[in-house]
This record gives structure tokens, C-alpha cells and sequence, in this order.
């Protein structure tokens, strides 16, 4: 492999089903999510069948256990948070990057990093439709030169709400991504397969001469700490650790479980890690804005 080490942002459905596809195929794996282990995840994402979620399990370093007493190998590196543009300075510590998240707003992120540090990255994507992946490269086109035009427009994927994709699928999955790291496979690539009837399509991308990332006239995406994700809720990171016993003082009824902070009231609830991520279930923005303020004013 060209390739020796690479970090995977998101394991979810499909994260988890590469990590499991990929024994033997680095010597070093950084495992980056922030979401725990939910309920809903046993069904959809097998890899976490033998996780209890009564109490929050972080997806990262569970898989990272998992993994290391699979296979001896491989380090097994977790991230158990969410990713920003704070958490750049990471790329350096690996070959290619392998996005695996379930929302729009997050592969412009990792794809504006990408680009910044000419970082070698994979994007992966499951919708109801198709299993799609585009592979970047320094010099070929970028994510947002494909994707620029869909924004507020393309359906994102919303992997906890879908089944596994058949073997064939993930067979062509892992094929495209081999072939990627072996050199076989040149960046600015585009392939996809039809999840209805089998259909494969693989085709090369040009650049964008107006792309706002990666042409020479770029800017500065605008962005805040807040990212929606249609499967989980609303995700907030405030990029720094916090004190979850300080949060407790301040959130009536709220209780400390290992390393998170657990607050539920009229049906909704907010999951707060030491890592300064949160995740608003049942909340609308505008409400969980107003709750952050009150926290932090």
C-alpha cells in the first residue's frame, strides 16, 4: 500500500464497516467521532451488536477496543469527539483521510483541511439511492468543486435510519478505496453504485476555476460551533474541554455518567462529553442556542 497510516472521521455505518474490511491494511488507525452508541445503532451498524448503550458508550473508543483485540498489528488511535477546523493540526499525523460522516456541512470541513494541507482524502457517502465515493487529491478537484452547486440542495445521508448496503456494494466500496491506496486509482475520481439494481458508474473530475476552497481566489468558509445532523440531532462543540461537575451545578436534574453529562426535560435531552461536545435530541436550534447561552453567557 502507498498509504500506511489514515485517519477515519465517522464510524458509523459505513465507518465501521471499512474499519472492520480494513484489518492488515495499515499500521496505524486514528478513529475520530464524537457520538455514542445509540440504541437504534444495533440494528444498522453491526459492528456495535456486542456494545451495551443503557449508558453512553463513545463510538470512537469502543471501536478503537474492538479493534486492537482483533487485530495485534495495527496502533488504534480515538478521538472521542466531534471534528472542526480545530482539529487540523491531526491531519499531519497520517497518510489519507477517510471521511465517513453522515452530513454535508462536516465533508466541506474535512475537505477545506484536506485542501489546505494537500492531504490525500476519501469520501464516502450512503444515501437511499447509492454508495458513493470521491477520492481527492492534491492538484485534482476537491469535494466542494463537485458538491458546490448542492449545497442547501443534496440529500444528505442519514446512516443510523438505513440498513447495511449488500455485499456487493461494500464489496466495490472497499475494491475503489484499495485501488485509491495502491495508486491504482487517480484523485479527482467519482464512483458510484446503484443500490436498486447494481448499476456501477466511475468517472474523472475536473476542477472548479470558481470553487471557494480551492481555487486561487478562495476564502475562509464561514462557520460556528454548530452542526445538524438529520440521523442524531444537533451537534455543538465549544473546541475545548470543559468541567462536566461545573456544567452539573448549573443543569437542574442532570447526572454524570463516566465521562458525559446526561440532561433530559420534557422529552428532550442533552448529551455534554468533558470534550466540550454536545448533542441537543428533540431540540430545535433556536432552542438549543438559548440553552448555551444560559450556560455560557
Amino acid at each position: 500500500m502507498v498509504y500506511k497510516s489514515i485517519l477515519l472521521i465517522g464510524v458509523g455505518a459505513l465507518g465501521s464497516a471499512f474499519l472492520q474490511n480494513s484489518i492488515g491494511m495499515f499500521d496505524k488507525v486514528g478513529i475520530f467521532d464524537g457520538d455514542v452508541v445509540a440504541k437504534s445503532n444495533l440494528s444498522t451498524q453491526p459492528f456495535y451488536a456486542d456494545c451495551d448503550p443503557s449508558f453512553p458508550v463513545s463510538k470512537a473508543g469502543f471501536a478503537a477496543d474492538k479493534m486492537r483485540g482483533i487485530d495485534k498489528n495495527t496502533e488504534y488511535i480515538p478521538y472521542e469527539k466531534y471534528f472542526t477546523d480545530e482539529d487540523f493540526e491531526i491531519f499531519s499525523q497520517y497518510d489519507v483521510i477517510a471521511d465517513f460522516t453522515d452530513n454535508l456541512r462536516s465533508r466541506l470541513v474535512i475537505n477545506d483541511g484536506c485542501t489546505k494541507r494537500g492531504k490525500p482524502a476519501i469520501f464516502s457517502s450512503l444515501n437511499d439511492r447509492e454508495l458513493s465515493i470521491f477520492f481527492y487529491g492534491e492538484d485534482s478537484a476537491c469535494f466542494n468543486c463537485i458538491f458546490r452547486n448542492s449545497i442547501g440542495k443534496a440529500k444528505e445521508g442519514c446512516e443510523a435510519m438505513l440498513s447495511l448496503p449488500g455485499k456487493n456494494a461494500m464489496s466495490f466500496m472497499m475494491e475503489k478505496i484499495s485501488l485509491f491506496l495502491s495508486g491504482n486509482l487517480e484523485p479527482g475520481s467519482f464512483c458510484a453504485f446503484n443500490l436498486s439494481n447494481g448499476n456501477e458508474i466511475q468517472t474523472e473530475t475536473m476542477k472548479d476555476l470558481e470553487c471557494e476552497t480551492c481555487s486561487l481566489h478562495s476564502f475562509k468558509l464561514e462557520r460556528d460551533g454548530f452542526i445538524q445532523v438529520c440521523s442524531s440531532g444537533i451537534k455543538f462543540s465549544l473546541h475545548k474541554q470543559i468541567p462536566l461537575y461545573g456544567l452539573k451545578d448549573k443543569l437542574n436534574g442532570s447526572r454524570l455518567i463516566d465521562n458525559y453529562l446526561l440532561y433530559g426535560k420534557n422529552g428532550m435531552s442533552v448529551l455534554v462529553s468533558e470534550n466540550g461536545d454536545f448533542l441537543f435530541t428533540n431540540y430545535s436550534r433556536k432552542q438549543a442556542e438559548e440553552l448555551l447561552a444560559s450556560l455560557f453567557p
